[in-house]
């Protein structure tokens, strides 16, 4: 679950003083109806960015972009999101707002997690801690304790859950310093609902507690993506408890909510949830209902995230193929002007230095290259990795063996239904084995019938299926 939940990206109001126009603090203000009603806020927002271009505003244009950038992470639109807060980090460090890179810094931190480039999300996020503690700015506090926990979900996602527990209790001392006494309640009321999301993993009554203790803190519960968080939280808790009616009654909770603030993340962890609540309590009408959303919602995630992937390889690619362009450019000028040079013992030695100052900045564009290269490699790995589990899975006759099997090739089961929405569960299990390529002989060991019986529903499937004569059974399914 805490893989789809999605950060308490916090936001507060302050002025800048006199050169602070109300334009950026409405853009400001637009972050918080972001927050309750996803849609109808970027419609304002992009209402405010013509009227910022308008005006020529370059502040207001970079909370536009600030904005944005948190649209397109919550909609799981990881290239956009990734893009836009690079365009953020530049554009504020050209006119050197500290407050706006430190927030592009923890975008672009935050966004590389999501997308399970680990290493890079830690490098950016130990970068922009070090930057905001090394510069005052306005919301220092804030953003220091989003930072904090950014790297706590980080290390959730890689499980490292002494070190995520660690980063969000350093984010509850960085509210303590706001001096408004509504901004304050406001940040902890986040906190502690991400503290619960930690504990997620390690202690189930203190992850209730401190959802709770979040939802305590509110006279009203209002229509927040961190109330349908802490419902979700909630849900998971007593879902791990087999208090299945429980968890229904927090996952609807969690569901209306999330129906008014739309926002992605969380539908993927709430539609997942209620599958495995109604599964349990043997409610099969709406266990099939929840199954096929959450599948829909998965496979549009991990397409996303894959795409999100793709294009930053590729990017970094381009921009490595620009360099070392102009590397031979500049170094086709070294040579003829070391030729040049020999006239003069000074001059040689200046522009050796310079060729292999270039060689040396060549090889390290290669060694970054190498990197991500890798780093896709991991990426397909671990579909890779997947597969081979399902395969093992398949050989132990394992309960687990179909849905894992979905989780590796989501649309199978569909695609079937769409020819014949007839078939039966144990049938399409079959198909799944037959998807996989195992022979009539080693479906028969998995599954402990004949081979006489393989073959017997190998042929029942092909006319169930419509599959013609001249077509190969496996021929079939794998090109589904």
């Amino acid at each position: 679950m805490r893989n789809y939940i999605l950060l308490f990206l916090l936001f507060a109001s302050f002025v800048f003083g006199q050169e602070t126009n109300s334009l950026v603090l409405k853009i400001r203000e637009n972050q918080t109806l972001m927050k309750s009603d996803m849609s109808e806020g970027f419609k304002e927002l992009l209402v405010l960015e013509k009227i910022a271009q308008k005006e020529k505003n370059l502040k207001a244009k970079l909370e536009v972009l600030n904005n944005k950038a948190f649209y397109y992470f919550t909609q799981a639109d990881y290239d956009k999101a990734y893009q836009i807060a690079k365009s953020l980090e530049k554009e504020s460090n050209n006119i050197n707002d500290k407050r706006l890179i430190a927030i592009a810094m923890n975008r672009l931190g935050i966004t590389l997690n999501f997308l399970e480039l680990y290493d890079d999300s830690e490098k950016k996020l130990f970068d922009a801690q070090k930057f905001i503690l090394r510069n005052e700015f306005e919301d220092k506090n804030l953003i220091l304790a989003n930072n904090y926990q950014f790297l706590s979900d980080l290390y959730t996602h890689t499980e490292n859950y002494k070190k995520a527990i660690y980063y969000i209790k350093k984010a509850i001392p960085e509210y303590d310093k706001i001096k408004d006494p509504v901004q304050k309640r406001k940040q902890k009321i986040k906190g502690y609902g991400n503290i619960g999301l930690q504990y997620l993993s390690i202690d189930l009554d203190s992850a209730a507690y401190y959802f709770n203790k979040s939802l305590s803190l509110q006279d009203t519960i209002l229509i927040k993506n961190y109330n349908v968080s802490n419902f979700v939280g909630l849900g998971e808790v007593y879902n791990k408890k087999g208090e299945y009616k429980k968890s229904i009654e927090y996952l609807k909770k969690a569901e209306e909510l999330n129906l008014k603030v739309k926002d992605s993340y969380y539908m993927t962890s709430i539609y997942d949830l209620l599958q495995d609540s109604y599964k349990k309590i043997g409610n099969t009408n709406e266990y099939n209902k929840y199954k096929v959303l959450y599948l829909e919602n998965l496979q549009k995630e991990n397409s996303k995230k894959l795409e999100g992937v793709n294009a930053i390889v590729k990017e970094t690619k381009k921009e490595s193929l620009s360099v070392k362009n102009a590397n031979q450019r500049k170094n086709y000028v070294v040579a003829i002007s070391i030729l040049i040079a020999i006239l003069s013992v000074g001059f040689m030695v200046y522009f050796v230095r310079n060729f292999k100052y270039k060689k040396l900045e060549k090889e390290e564009i290669q060694k970054t290259l190498v990197l991500k290269e890798k780093q896709l490699e991991n990426l397909e790995g671990k579909v890779s990795d997947l597969l081979h589990e399902v395969i093992d899975l398949a050989k132990e006759n394992s309960t687990n063996f179909y849905p894992r099997f979905l989780d590796l090739y989501p649309d199978f089961e569909n695609k079937l239904l769409e020819i014949n929405p007839k078939l039966t569960n144990s049938e399409l299990e079959f198909c799944a084995f037959l998807r996989l390529n195992f022979s009539s002989k080693e479906i028969a060991n998995y599954t402990f019938i004949s081979v006489r019986t393989v073959q017997n529903k190998k042929y029942r499937l092909r006319n169930k299926l419509k599959i013609p004569n001249e077509t190969d059974t496996y021929v079939f399914f794998n090109n589904m």
